[in-house]
């Protein structure tokens, strides 16, 4: 095993050909080590599935370096939207020392089973998925709340084309942010 590990430091890339589990048995007998995932809730989702699949005595930390569309999870654990958060703040040596002194955070993670019947109720398909359970407060969801409850209001009390025009410009600003995220 020790001839495998050249330093504490490991880098392993995911892809198609190479998901987490080649990382994860690398260190499977090692007691404590810690997980860094860089990518967003995708990527992250499928190295918190492999560690679940793999019933470690103790699963390790897992931290984030945000580089993926969303990174919503990444919100909720305060690591941020997105890498650019860390420019100008000492960047990538800032962001490991956050990360090496960071305190630990349970997430809620369930196992859900989804079991297919033919039509005459025999089992067909049986398969099991890893789900999270976080609240993400993106901007998309406050504007989209905002306007809502705006658009509500004035329909109540001005004419009916006003709050099209307002639903237009919310469509309008969507998609600029989305485009900006």
């Amino acid at each position: 095993m020790a001839e495998f590990l050249n330093s504490p430091f490991q880098v392993f890339e995911l892809s198609d050909l190479q998901g987490p589990d080649i990382g994860l048995e690398l260190f499977s007998k090692v007691r404590y080590f810690r997980v860094l995932v860089c990518g967003g809730d995708g990527t992250v989702a499928w190295v918190l599935d492999a560690i679940e699949r793999r019933n470690f005595d103790s699963p390790p930390p897992v931290a984030i370096i945000p580089l993926g569309t969303g990174n919503d999870l990444s919100r909720v654990l305060q690591w941020g939207g997105g890498f650019s958060k860390f420019d100008g703040q000492g960047g990538l040596s800032t962001l490991l020392q956050d990360i090496d002194q960071a305190a630990v955070t349970m997430l809620d993670r369930w196992k859900v089973n989804i079991k297919e019947e033919n039509s005459e109720g025999y089992m067909e398909r049986e398969q099991s998925k890893f789900m999270m359970n976080y609240l993400g407060r993106s901007m998309k969801l406050l504007l989209g709340i905002f306007f809502v409850n705006l658009v509500s209001q004035i329909a109540s009390s001005i004419c009916y084309s006003l709050p099209i025009f307002l639903l237009q410009v919310l469509d309008v600003m969507l998609s600029l942010h989305m485009n900006f995220t």
